[in-house]
């Protein structure tokens, strides 16, 4: 899912291939691939197995960088098998293949919540053609490769951490997550009240079509209005303003004072569309002291850069704590970094901005 492209050349030389399982139940799908992927020298299978049970023994025994795993199975089916592949010390990436979940629908976004990086409509098992091999291997060249989540912060004892003053100024608030985040964020701001009159800002390592389904299902949970994000597009208070899945958001103020969107696709640190870091950069920018940065549940450290310069413009960053989150990687990294001013639960970080926000007014 997360959209951090497999530029597998480094300074000191090239990248191992990503290792791969494959998960389905038929023969035929596991064979046709084992050959798409063995043809890609950034992908190197692993090993295919035709159930649920027997992709769990295998994360549990063997090196797995990426999971392949087909949604409809005998026994556990996809959504089952999901979340004890993603509990793995492994750290593995999930792309569920469907063939009869469409891309952007409401289950597909369910699997997204619970985890997975992607869910990708799979043809059936004769149709496999040139155009489906392609989008597929273009869909995985877009997740976050294996060293970059090595480099994945170790958990530390959050009592210990150094924690900054909390900010006394919520101008605006800028929220930005990957895998387990959608859930992260729903939480969040159902602890804030829809007439709070400061916009909100959110990027989610998502691809493109996901983002309407997502956009409306904020809209459902929080009942405020929603967009997303647009070039030129004036910024609102009380608004939520998503980053499209092709570009980053980012802000300007103009000469009257007026903030509104503009949309970058420059290639980032991460690499990835959207990146946390834009997002944020454009905040301290924008709105320096009154810039309150969220970092949620996350592979990497995409928001780091970001919350420095939130930090350094006078504004203020929180992040999610370890217990609750997915994967601590971003918000460990800020939390590493010392730049984070209170480490908690979503629930709790939508409360403590809530209750700066009303200290302030």
């Amino acid at each position: 899912m997360t959209p951090i492209s497999f530029d597998l050349a480094e300074p000191h030389g090239p990248r191992r291939p990503v290792d791969v399982l494959i998960v389905d139940d038929s023969v035929v799908v596991r064979r046709i691939m084992a050959k798409v992927l063995a043809a890609d020298d950034r992908f190197s299978v692993t090993g295919a197995v035709s159930s649920g049970t027997q992709a769990i023994d295998f994360v549990r025994n063997q090196p797995v960088d990426l999971v392949l795993l087909d949604m409809q199975m005998p026994g556990m089916d996809g959504l089952e098998v999901l979340p004890r592949l993603l509990a793995s010390e492994r750290k593995v990436q999930v792309v569920l293949l469907s063939g009869t979940c469409r891309e952007g629908s409401e289950i597909a976004l369910q699997a997204l919540a619970m985890g997975a990086s992607d869910v990708v409509a799979k043809p059936s098992a004769g149709h496999f053609s040139d155009n489906f091999v392609e989008h597929l291997l273009d869909r995985l060249g877009h997740l976050v490769p294996a060293p970059e989540r090595n480099r994945t912060p170790e958990r530390i004892d959050e009592e210990s951490a150094r924690l900054r003053p909390l900010g006394t100024m919520v101008r605006a608030v800028g929220v930005g997550g990957s895998t387990g985040g959608i859930s992260a964020i729903m939480t969040l701001l159902s602890g804030l009240n829809p007439g709070n009159a400061f916009p909100i800002f959110i990027t989610q390592h998502l691809p493109a079509n996901f983002q309407p389904l997502f956009a409306e299902q904020l809209h459902r949970a929080t009942q405020r209005p929603v967009v997303i994000a647009e070039e030129g597009l004036p910024v609102r208070a009380g608004v939520i303003h998503v980053a499209p899945g092709n570009a980053h958001l980012s802000l300007v103020r103009e000469a009257r004072g007026r903030v509104t969107i503009r949309l970058s696709r420059e290639r980032c640190l991460h690499g990835s569309f959207p990146a946390v870091d834009p997002m944020f950069l454009a905040m301290a920018r924008v709105y320096g002291p009154g810039a309150c940065g969220v970092i949620l549940s996350g592979m990497g450290r995409d928001g780091l850069a970001g919350a420095h310069a939130i930090i350094e413009a006078g504004g203020w960053m929180i992040a999610q704590d370890h217990a609750s989150s997915a994967v601590w990687g971003m918000p460990g990294s800020v939390a590493r970094a010392g730049l984070a001013s209170a480490i908690l639960p979503p629930g709790s970080i939508g409360e403590l901005i809530l209750d700066q926000w009303q200290t302030a007014a």
